[in-house]
């Protein structure tokens, strides 16, 4: 259409009244062209020039906005003369959720209007099956799970009831109970996560606790720890207890990997971006099947674990805004690097 307009206007001074006409019917055919697929669009299209006023409309715009489009736009807040895309939503007649882009065009913005109702609730029904899926999963998980060590108490208080000075079975049903409160644990820390609370400090001080916490473990079992922190260490934002949490779950499955007198190696490195902290044991090892079920409940290589602490785990990491990944072959060993932005990064991330 622009290239006509460029050249009717160098020929206009050699054009008859019989051309002119010709050419204006052209050109109001190519108009009434425009206007009826602006008005069979289901999206809705407005011309707004520079001060907001509205230039042209077509009715799904109106439909779509539900009252005066100029009014409706403005409250919207949409940014003239700039390319932007956003997600808003209508109250009148009807709640309704829309795609609203913006396009600059010589002094004018086009506002593009795409309903996203339908799209929108067929996503929350998607997510809330999913969710409900994964609730029932991890509950058909639990009831499997927790049947195992409720059949060994059972049996033990039968052999209990035989004779009631056997201090052994006692220590049994103890244990077994223990491992109830851990199953149980792992399930509510699964389905009621808690949004860390973020602040300033070092990963270097959650892991140095729990390897406190876990040293008669080490020394029980013969296992050689080695720590590589470097000098300086750069901050990250963290939730120091879920951070604690996530390295304790890991040290427990690298004690549970390696054999007596084995080797858990400790790395802490630091880049521009990212602080990492890397876990490598030289365990047994697992092949590729077996990692790429690694973050999934009651998917373990464990014959007593639930797999619900590498899912938490993982969680975890990616509401700190980081990553955890594995690695591992058979015979080889596994390592687990867990990295987290450096503080700086994220700030600048959130401005």
């Amino acid at each position: 259409m622009k290239n006509f307009f460029k050249g009717v206007r160098k020929r206009i001074g050699k054009l008859d009244a019989e051309k002119l006409r010709e050419q204006y019917e052209l050109v109001a055919d190519e108009f009434a062209r425009s206007e009826m697929l602006l008005h069979v669009l289901k999206d809705g299209i407005v011309r707004v020039d520079a001060k907001g006023a509205v230039l042209q409309c077509n009715p799904a715009a109106k439909t779509l906005l539900g009252s005066d489009p100029e009014e409706a736009l403005r409250s919207l807040g949409l940014p003239l003369g700039k390319t932007s895309r956003l997600d808003v939503s209508v109250s009148y007649p009807e709640p309704r959720s829309l795609e609203a882009r913006t396009i600059p065009f010589d002094d004018e913005t086009v506002v593009y209007l795409r309903d996203t109702t339908a799209e929108r609730r067929r996503t929350e029904e998607e997510l809330r099956a999913g969710a409900t899926k994964a609730v029932c999963d991890l509950a058909a998980g639990v009831a499997h799970e927790i049947g195992n060590p409720l059949n060994a108490i059972a049996l033990s208080l039968q052999l209990l009831k035989r004779d009631p000075t056997d201090t052994g079975v006692i220590d049994t049903c103890m244990s077994q109970v223990k491992r109830l409160d851990g199953i149980i644990r792992d399930f509510l820390d699964a389905v009621r996560p808690r949004r860390p609370n973020l602040m300033p400090g070092s990963v270097a001080d959650p892991l140095k606790k729990c390897l406190a916490a876990l040293k008669q473990q080490f020394e029980e079992r013969r296992i050689k720890v080695t720590l590589d922190v470097p000098d300086v260490l750069p901050n990250v934002a963290l939730d120091a207890a879920q951070i604690e949490q996530v390295f304790f779950n890991l040290l427990k499955n690298a004690i549970e990997a390696v054999k007596d007198g084995g080797a858990i190696d400790i790395c802490i490195e630091a880049d521009d971006r990212d602080v990492s902290v890397g876990f490598r044991d030289d365990g047994t090892g697992m092949d590729a099947e077996q990692l790429s079920h690694l973050f999934e409940p009651y998917r373990t290589t464990k014959a007593k674990g639930t797999g619900l602490g590498l899912m938490v785990s993982k969680r975890i990491v990616n509401e700190h805004g980081g990553s955890i990944a594995a690695e591992s072959s058979p015979g080889g060993g596994t390592t687990f690097t867990v990295t987290l932005p450096r503080l700086e990064r994220r700030i600048r991330a959130l401005k």
